[in-house]
């Protein structure tokens, strides 16, 4: 080998192992049996720049999308945008959810309706994957009023939901703070602790673990143990969400401050943690317009 073609050959060597490290440094470490999943609220962005998100997405290697509907959008919109994503083996969740819904509220009826009737008008490329509820009852005044009554009104909803879904062949998920495990319920659907029960109801769970770090007695690997047990119990999935919103003063609870790849780190040792459980399905970023400007 001479000396030109020993220079190129390093020069290709270098430039090739950089292109591995800085290719990765903007993606959610996962492995192979786990998945990426977000959020995507601001549905304008399937309106006005349906394939800039995608590309993101794409870039981001997500394998879920949890999508809210907003019945202000043309139907053929979340078609293009479903099938589309669909062709890059992403699979699509209607999402939506308040911390008022009951069985019977209003709006949770309407964006059931909405997503049945939406069903049966789309093809099969351009059909939701799932249904996935971020209720979160707790932000409610009900929640510290009346306790047993706003966990009976959000588990009625729950059933309601999951009923839904089974009815349409389509996954059920939900979000759940990772506290769940101490809150417990006595009532007409038995008793335990809400994270459990919740668990056994879906078919999915979303763990909001929302915390900067993943060690330590505030961290996500012991904020989620109870829940990742109790869904290898009942061989359901649980997915990690992490925050990346800017939250002012709370900054432990969001990647804003420290970045891409610090959460990449921080996500590594989740993974290395609980990628022998049956149960660990991978993580959620929250959400997809944070995560579009979070550095790296």
């Amino acid at each position: 080998m001479n000396k030109r073609s020993f220079i190129s050959i390093l020069i290709f060597l270098l430039l090739t192992s950089q292109l591995g490290v800085f290719g990765m440094s903007n993606k959610v470490h996962a492995g192979e049996t786990t998945s990426i999943s977000t959020w995507l609220w601001d549905t304008q962005k399937i309106v006005s720049e349906p394939d800039a998100t995608l590309q993101f997405l794409v870039d981001k290697q997500v394998s879920h999308v949890y999508l809210q509907i907003n019945r202000t959008i043309k139907l053929d919109v979340y078609k293009t945008f479903i099938r589309k994503a669909s062709e890059k083996n992403m699979r699509v969740y209607a999402l939506d959810g308040a911390p008022h819904w009951g069985p019977s509220t209003k709006a949770f009826t309407l964006f059931l309706e909405w997503v049945k009737s939406y069903q049966a008008g789309a093809k099969s490329s351009e059909k939701f994957s799932g249904i996935h509820l971020d209720i979160e009852p707790y932000l409610t005044s009900q929640w510290t009023t009346t306790y047993n009554a706003a966990v009976k009104k959000y588990q009625d909803a729950l059933l309601v939901a999951k009923n839904t879904a089974a009815s349409l062949n389509v996954s059920f998920a939900v979000d759940i703070p990772f506290w769940f495990d101490e809150m417990t319920f006595r009532n007409s659907h038995g008793k335990g602790n809400l994270a459990q029960w919740a668990i056994q109801q879906t078919d999915e769970v979303t763990i909001m673990a929302y915390r900067d770090k993943a060690l330590g007695a505030n961290g996500i690997i012991e904020l989620v143990k109870n829940e990742m047990t109790y869904a290898q119990a009942s061989k359901k999935k649980i997915t990690l969400a992490v925050e990346t919103m800017n939250l002012g003063q709370d900054g432990f609870l969001t990647f804003f401050e420290e970045g891409q790849a610090a959460m990449n780190k921080q996500l590594d040792l989740v993974s290395a943690k609980y990628s022998s459980y049956s149960s660990f399905h991978g993580f959620a970023v929250h959400h997809v317009g944070s995560w579009m400007t979070l550095k790296k």
